[in-house]
This record gives structure tokens, sequence and C-alpha cells, in this order.
């Protein structure tokens, strides 16, 4: 009799099986998710010119369950400044259809929208913060609370990246010049550069240096005036990396003849300007 009841068990523990199989197959159960400990900002730290188009930040999202969902909870200063220019919308074009390549103005205009949007965003997918060309954030170091989310709920990471921004910079420069190029912001207007070129430490009139003839390898611009100061151009903003080269004219003693002795050295930098205005740049030979 034992081994027909213990039969009987496996029988009934077999049919329960495959009910709770069937109820299984008619509706799916949820995966539980997760928001690992250890999520964040690879270089929480980061850098930004004001003014240009930039994408920063790169999230690690560990071992946490996908997809994750970000935004911007809230935004501070280090040392109280307004954030408002942040927020502050921008135009942007959006197109709303594929382009081909070949369209012409008014099809451009057709396929295309203007759409406003804040200065920086996060892309709620990514966790990248995007900035738009044309924001004019004041330097300094913002810090930003973000809110990462999946299936398995939330979690607010307080200052989760911090940007500083700075409103320009200079990128690189040859190593013929004595010293790093030096750019002052010295006005809100006029949207200008003064290049002001140094030779073994004297200031030289705007006659004395020049730049890459060739625009479409150099610093673009419209020349305006060579005077004691220096030379004057203006610019459009903001102003990007162009590989620009500066000559200076070198005299020297008078040959035999009594005609001055000329020659020209050149030498390469790159420099950004993100928020619009009056700069001087000082080059060092």
């Amino acid at each position: 009799m034992k081994p027909k009841n213990t039969l009987k068990h496996y029988w009934k523990l077999f049919f329960l099986v495959g009910f709770i199989v069937s109820l299984s197959g008619c509706e799916e159960i949820p995966g539980e998710g997760s928001l690992a400990p250890d999520i964040g900002y690879k270089n929480r730290k980061q850098y930004a010119v004001s003014g240009l188009t930039q994408n920063v930040g790169d999230f690690l999202t560990s071992s946490s369950t996908l997809p994750l969902h970000f935004e911007i909870v809230n935004i501070t200063e280090t040392n109280g400044q307004d954030i408002s220019p942040l927020n502050e919308e921008l135009e942007v074009i959006r197109y709303k259809e594929a382009l081909v390549g070949n369209e012409s103005v008014e099809e451009l205009k057709l396929k295309s929208e203007i759409v406003r949007q804040p200065a920086i965003t996060i892309n709620p997918n990514t966790g990248t913060l995007e900035l738009l060309e044309g924001n004019k954030i004041p330097a300094g170091e913002y810090r930003f609370d973000v809110q990462v989310s999946n299936t398995s709920g939330s979690r607010i990471i307080k200052d989760a990246i911090i940007i500083e921004f700075v409103e320009f910079e200079v990128t690189s420069w040859s190593s013929g010049m004595i010293s790093p190029p030096q750019i002052e912001r010295v006005a809100d207007t006029p949207n200008q550069i003064l290049f002001v070129g140094y030779l073994d430490g004297k200031q030289l009139p705007g006659n004395r240096i020049d730049f890459t003839k060739d625009r479409s390898l150099g610093f673009k611009g419209t020349f305006v005036d060579d005077n004691e100061q220096g030379e004057l151009w203006n610019v459009s903003f903001p102003v990007k990396n162009a590989n620009t080269y500066c000559s200076w004219k070198i005299i020297a003693d008078q040959d035999e003849d009594g005609k001055e002795e000329i020659s020209y050295v050149s030498e390469n930098f790159n420099f950004v300007l993100g928020v619009p205005g009056s700069y001087v740049i000082r080059l060092y030979k």
C-alpha cells in the first residue's frame, strides 16, 4: 500500500506543476529590476566652453536593469550665481523629413521647423547633457542633480555631474611661441578681436603681424584695421578652432646698401570664443 500512496502523491505534484506552467503561458511574469549602487558619471567633473554645441557626460550604468530614464531635477552654481541662462530657450532647426542632399532653400524650409528648447538639456535615454550653440552661460561651476529611473524605481543622484564653464579657451599653440597666447574679454560689445603681437618682449604695431591669407585654413573674420595697438578684426560668434597661423614681420639692421632686411616667421595656434563681446588676444614670439 505504501508504494501506491507515494505514486498517487507524485501524480498530484505533476498535475500541480503543469497547471502553474499553463498559467505562466497565459500571463508573463515581469522580471525584477535593479538600480546598481555604483551608477554615476565617468569623470564627474567636466569642462565646457560657453556658446558652443557640446555633449557632456558619460553615464556608467553598471549592473542596472535597462533601459534607464534620466531627468535633471535641480541645478546650482557653486558660488551662488544665477542659473537662469541655462534654462534660456533658444531656437533650433528640426527636420521633419529625411534630407537627400540636393534640396533647394525652399525645399529645406518645407522639410524643417523651428522649435525652442533650453540651452542645456539631458538626453533622457543616455544621460548625456546637451548644450545648444549660442547659449550665454556665464563662466562658473554648475552642479546637476539627476534622477535615474527604471522598472525598479528611481534614485536622485546629488551633484551627479559638475560642469565648469569658461567663456573662451586657447586649445593649442606651437612650440615656437615663448608662452601660450593670452585671451581677455574686455567688453560686451562690439564683436571684435584685437590681436596684439609681441616680439622678444616688445609690443609690435598692427602692421608687423599678419594672419594666413587662406581663410579656409585659418582664422575667419573681417579685417578692420592695423593700428599701434594691434590688428583689429570683426567676428561672428561663436568663434571656433580654425588652425590659425600668425606671421611676425622681423626687420633686421640695414644691409650694406642701406636697405632693411625683412623676414617673416609664422606660428600656429587654436582658440575658441563662446560668449559674444570684445576680446584682446596677445601673442608672444
